[in-house]
């Protein structure tokens, strides 16, 4: 039994190192991550090497605090990789705490894959050595922030690649002019919708007299939708369904009395509609699972497991056939029949009933076959 419990403990104990130690050379998924978990998404950080991949960032000559804008990454000179997966970083700081634009005082409002994250992975084709991304930010205060991009991937071996801008990108935040027209400050655009359903977007500005939407699907063709207006300085419009996974591209025109106004592109991936799980959940099942299975082989080997020490001295066989013979050999029950003339001299009832058969059998002296 001890080494059944031992055995079950080990395997146990495997399952679990291989749950939560794992390397993950498919990528972790785009996530909001500082620059120390990079190394997760192919192999620990402490043993990747230098990457010749050139990163360079870019942004517009003139960003307000509160309205969006955007950033972008140019990636060169990619180190041609098995997958072609790599995960790209969004950075304030390069020490590797804190170093996320949100610890900055900036919103991720859109990121390239459709999603509002500053970590997110893409895989290029064969052959393509080169990529650029974007991703729509938004100031929360003035000032200057340093921006920095990273990059990490896998190589033609096992060991993987990691990378970053050889110098930082100053971006210097102003205060809004008056008038300007421009989305409000809170104004969120949605990064999500369900395939085969129309999309109802509800956009709130200031200081703005009229909008132009614009969107455009993967093909890159521009397209406008009708915009009507749901009251001062809040408008709706529509973008039809998609019916299959993909992202939509959008945009307004703001005019007002200020200088018209041109929204950077929002990406709006469409899904299929999901259960949500938590994964904390999909552990404790998984757990649960594991123990009542290791449960089940215990009983099984402790059933299935006989001891000859008792099987020896097992007699049941020879008891069930013993108390077998007796039953069949019980006596015959049946009174004899008595004599025409009466009982024989000096038998009582209680002789006849136990001797009876004998005595008509000629033993006892009877005379009668």
């Amino acid at each position: 039994m001890k080494s059944r419990i031992h055995s079950v403990f080990v395997l146990s104990l495997l399952l679990l190192c291989s749950i939560f130690g794992a390397a993950e050379p498919g990528g972790n998924g785009d996530s909001l991550q500082d620059l120390q978990c990079g190394g997760a998404c192919h192999g620990d950080a402490s043993i990747n090497e230098t990457s010749t991949t050139i990163l360079s960032l870019s942004t517009d000559e003139t960003i307000y605090v509160g309205i969006p804008t955007t950033i972008t990454l140019t990636v060169t000179n990619f180190e041609t990789s098995t997958s072609g997966l790599i995960g790209l970083f969004l950075l304030t700081d390069m020490t590797g705490h804190s170093d996320m634009p949100q610890d900055a005082g900036w919103e991720i409002l859109s990121d390239a894959n459709g999603g509002a994250m500053n970590y997110i992975e893409q895989t290029l084709g064969p052959g393509q050595n080169e990529t650029s991304i974007s991703w729509v930010v938004r100031a929360s205060s003035l000032g200057s922030t340093t921006f920095y991009a990273a990059i990490h991937h896998g190589g033609g071996y096992s060991s993987p690649y990691f990378g970053s801008t050889a110098s930082g990108h100053e971006v210097s935040v102003q205060p809004v002019p008056e008038n300007l027209p421009r989305l409000t400050a809170d104004f969120t655009p949605p990064t999500l919708r369900i395939i085969d359903t129309p999309t109802e977007l509800s956009i709130q500005t200031q200081f703005t007299e009229t909008i132009q939407f614009e969107w455009k699907s993967e093909d890159g063709l521009i397209m406008n939708s009708i915009v009507n207006s749901s009251g001062e300085n809040s408008w709706t419009t529509t973008i039809p369904a998609a019916l299959q996974p993909t992202t939509v591209q959008w945009r307004v025109i703001l005019e007002g009395e200020g200088p018209a106004q041109t929204t950077p592109w929002f990406i709006l991936a469409a899904e299929e509609s999901s259960w949500e799980i938590e994964e904390s959940a999909v552990y404790l099942q998984a757990f649960a699972l594991l123990f009542v299975t290791a449960g089940i082989v215990i009983l099984l080997q402790t059933r299935l497991t006989s001891s000859p020490s008792f099987a020896k001295y097992d007699e049941t066989s020879v008891v069930d056939e013993a108390l077998g013979a007796s039953q069949n050999t019980s006596p015959d029950t049946t009174l004899a029949p008595i004599p025409e003339g009466g009982l024989p001299n000096g038998w009582s009832e209680e002789q006849w009933e136990l001797h009876g058969h004998d005595y008509l059998a000629g033993k006892h002296g009877g005379d009668q076959a």
